[in-house]
């Protein structure tokens, strides 16, 4: 394809072959990557494959784990090892251990895997798996966590289940040799056809080369072949440039053309006018010669001046590279040269205050040399006839500057106007006048350079007006109106690194419209009856709070929420201040509505981001397909069961506590457990009357969520129900509504309130008192989900970056009155906090679709029953 090499030619190397040899070190690169992953891949496949049956072993076993007589027992269920027993060559081994660590029953010397460090599983834990050598066998172990309770014997219950790996590793070799031996034979073909394919397609590139090599030198016309695509834009730049060069050479060729015929005339004048000094002996003709020579010479040195002039111009215009110029200034720079040969001619300048700053776009060089020539020309004509005004104001209607140069000389007649605006061009009233008639040409050069528009008008009275009206400046953007200060939101503390920030905005509150509102209610109504979904009557009307970026804004994060706009605030600020041009809508909703508006398919009105305290609602809203993926930053402090398919993610840590009147009822009286409760409930109500409150389950989301989780883990629940039904329990759909009860002493403890909001009122100086069940505590996460027609995905992704991250969790645990869940905060109000302070196991809801279980009709319909009859509710 290339021409051969020549002497001066000798760097010069094979595309053909470069691409190849490039291409195969690809290929053989590609070729090892994709043998050590489908080598690795098989590995893994092979153990999810029976990692799953390893597991379903362990569930088997744990749901057959029961007290009895104060001691556990499992009654090994034959599925549990059958299950295993499917791969004919593996060797199997189960071991049972109490929470005490005695052995219940197996192999005793099975080595089973530590708890992690802050075990916090929700009902079964995920199981854990590892390798082992046991008996002389490398296995792969199962351990899961049970957690059991009963009154005065509650614990963890560990099961192991262990499988040779002799299965595993046929497996893998299977799926290697089935993988990779057809990609081995893909690469080798993908080689030989690379090296056709590479010749086939570099051969329009010969074909380019002949045409230019063959062209002649003086033919700067555009490449006419039809280039292939990869390499039309080189085609194109190089058309470009002939273009160029083509414009260049002409305007060249008519400059030298010109300044011969200009300057030819007072050239010979200046030869003649020599010889006849030299023939002349008077010496009085010999002044008036030396006198019209040296009038020829100025002549001939302005034209070449203004030719040079004129040449600087063009060149200037072609590479203009535009920055802001203070036309006021150049004109004061041009009229202190010009009043040194104006004589007796006055110069005024008039600058409208309203033009100031009189900043336009372009080249100060050229305008310079334009606005000279324009007030030489008037000095030159107007002479001592009157004085020369320059004015420089905004133009009528618009931002635009208007400069114009009135002169009280002959002017020019309409018929003359266009001419004199052509190089070499002089009216009839130029007539005696020395002068190029390269001035107002060059003006308007340096006009239409700049967008301008140069106009010639009659002055009335007399006179001439140049007038140059410049182009209105592009649209500049448009700033936020000034907000009135906020009161300062609780501290923050931001990092080393970052700036002060400035205070925030006041958010500005907007009521969602009535039939928007109705429309959303309309539909969460039946989807709530038909899903089983709890509603929450009695919350606020949705609204919309505004929070208008700290800088200039660019985008708009819409939120709708199921959270106070307490908890929320200081985070939405602090985001804020990581990105000052990002405004926020806040729009506060109850939890059932916030389902109805993700899947609804309104045009309008459509959210960027959901965040809830109703995980199971959350949960749904990603089985069902209403969200979508977002791929979180590095954060290695969270916990799995807080993020599920990476739809959903929790980011709060909030216990479900008992809060108590600290007034009324002595802390030495409180239960600590659900069983210390059941005994008040039956053997104090005489001393302390109504007792207790707790949620209305059929009504708030949250209690029912809470109630389902009990009645799994605690095998008195409905006992517990039935005593609080006996001692007429209050009940309410709000956390803030049980809190208001218990500081009024309408009762004395509310059970299974959020801590967060207890602890905010213990903050406050409320006489409450707040106790963690030393049996187990449940513990709920806020929610976050990015909705399917989420306008600006990205964005909200960018929102749950910040909240899982050490800056968004630290704003969290200081002051937004709710828990941080990272195990890198380590605050008070923090998952870590709760662990050290307190003794009672925390009790994760994780995030998965079991929760989907309790949303089904059926099931939530029968809850209601038992928790109604229980309850004895009229």
């Amino acid at each position: 394809m290339w021409r051969k090499s020549t002497p001066g030619n000798d760097r010069s190397y094979s595309l053909r072959r470069r691409l190849f040899v490039r291409l195969l070190g690809v290929l053989a690169a590609l070729t090892g990557g994709l043998f050590l992953f489908v080598d690795a891949y098989a590995q893994r496949a092979a153990d999810a494959a029976f990692d799953r049956l390893l597991a379903a072993s362990a569930l088997s076993i744990a749901d057959a784990v029961r007290v009895q007589d104060g001691r556990f027992l499992v009654d090994l269920p034959y599925s549990s090892l059958s299950i295993l027993a499917q791969g004919g060559r593996d060797r199997l081994f189960y071991r049972i251990v109490a929470p005490d660590g005695t052995p219940v029953t197996g192999y005793g010397d099975l080595p089973v895997s530590a708890k992690p460090s802050g075990h916090k599983p929700g009902g079964n834990a995920r199981p854990r798996f590892a390798d082992a050598l046991y008996r002389g066998a490398p296995v792969r172990v199962a351990t899961l966590d049970r957690f059991v309770v009963q009154p005065g014997l509650a614990g963890w219950v560990t099961v192991a289940v262990a499988q040779t790996r002799e299965e595993r590793r046929a497996l893998a070799r299977d799926i290697l040799a089935n993988a990779f031996l057809p990609i081995a034979f893909a690469m080798l073909a993908v080689a030989g056809l690379a090296w056709i394919g590479i010749r086939q397609a570099l051969a329009p590139l010969g074909a380019l080369e002949r045409v230019l090599r063959e062209r002649h030198a003086r033919d700067l016309s555009p490449v006419a072949m039809p280039p292939p695509q990869e390499v039309s834009q080189l085609v194109h730049a190089i058309n470009q440039l002939m273009e160029r060069l083509k414009s260049n050479l002409d305007t060249m060729q008519t400059f030298l053309a010109d300044a011969a015929h200009q300057i030819r005339t007072p050239l010979a004048s200046l030869r003649l006018q020599a010889e006849l000094a030299a023939d002349e002996d008077d010496p009085a003709a010999l002044r008036r010669i030396a006198q019209r020579v040296h009038r020829n010479a100025v002549e001939a040195s302005q034209l070449t001046s203004q030719l040079l002039n004129h040449a600087m111009v063009m060149h200037r215009s072609e590479a203009l590279n535009p920055e802001d110029v203070d036309v006021g200034a150049l004109l004061e720079q041009v009229i202190q040269r010009a009043r040194a040969i104006a004589g007796d001619t006055p110069i005024r300048l008039e600058i409208d205050p309203a033009a100031e700053p009189a900043l336009v776009p372009g080249d100060a060089i050229s305008l310079r040399e334009a606005l000279t020539n324009l007030v030489d020309n008037a000095v030159k004509y107007a002479g001592s006839s009157g004085g020369i005004e320059l004015s420089l104001a905004r133009r009528p209607g618009g931002r635009a500057l208007r400069l114009e140069v009135a002169d009280r000389g002959p002017g020019i007649p309409d018929d003359e106007k266009a001419g004199v605006l052509t190089r070499f061009g002089r009216g009839s009233s130029a007539a005696g006048i020395a002068g190029s008639g390269l001035g107002l040409a060059i003006v308007l050069s340096v006009a239409e350079a700049h967008g301008a528009a140069l106009s010639l008008l009659d002055r009335p009275g007399g006179g001439l007006v140049v007038r140059i009206d410049f182009p209105d400046p592009a649209p500049a953007a448009v700033l936020p109106a000034a907000m009135p200060p906020a009161a300062p939101p609780p501290a923050v503390p931001p990092p080393a690194a970052a700036a002060a920030p400035p205070p925030p905005p006041t958010p500005t509150t907007t009521p969602t419209s009535t039939a928007g509102r109705a429309a959303l209610l309309a539909l969460a109504v039946p989807l709530a009856l038909l899903a089983g979904i709890p509603g929450q009557p009695g919350r606020a009307a949705a609204r919309t709070l505004s929070y208008p970026a700290p800088g200039i804004q660019a985008e708009t994060l819409r939120i709708h929420a199921a959270t106070d706009r307490q908890a929320m605030e200081p985070l939405i600020l602090d985001f804020q201040r990581t990105r000052p041009e990002v405004a926020v809508e806040y729009v506060d909703v109850g939890t059932s509505e916030l389902y109805a508006r993700a899947i609804g398919d309104a045009d309008t009105d459509k959210p960027d981001l959901l965040i809830s305290s109703a995980a199971d609602l959350q949960v749904k809203l990603v089985n069902d397909g209403y969200t979508q993926p977002h791929v979180p930053a590095d954060v290695p402090h969270l916990p799995d069961w807080a993020n599920w398919r990476n739809e959903a993610f929790g980011f709060t840590f909030e216990p479900a506590v008992i809060a108590y009147n600290r007034s009324l009822l002595p802390a030495e009286r409180v239960p600590r457990t659900r069983d210390a409760l059941i005994r008040m409930l039956r053997e104090d109500r005489g001393d302390y009357g109504r007792l207790v409150a707790t949620y209305d389950v059929a009504d708030s989301g949250i209690g029912y969520l809470l109630a389902a989780h009990d009645a799994l883990l605690f095998s008195q629940y409905w006992q517990l129900v039935a005593l609080m039904g006996n001692a007429q329990v209050h009940l309410a759909c709000c956390t803030a509504d049980l809190l208001d009860m218990v500081e009024r002493g309408e009762v004395l403890i509310a059970y299974n309130v959020l801590g967060s909001y207890a602890r905010g009122r213990v903050a406050a100086g409320g006489p409450i008192g707040v106790v963690m069940p030393e049996d187990y505590t449940l513990v709920i996460s806020r929610v976050a989900v990015i909705p399917r027609s989420a306008p600006r995905p990205r964005l909200a992704g960018q929102f749950i970056d910040y909240l899982l991250s050490t800056r968004g969790q630290e704003v969290v645990a200081d002051a937004s009155a709710l828990y941080a869940l990272s195990s890198s905060v380590t605050r008070e109000a923090s998952e870590t906090g709760l662990r050290s302070s307190s003794l009672a196991p925390l009790h994760p809801i994780a995030l998965s679709p079991a929760l989907l279980v309790f949303l089904d009709r059926q099931k939530h319909e029968h809850f209601l029953r038992l928790w109604e009859s229980a309850v004895q509710l009229p």
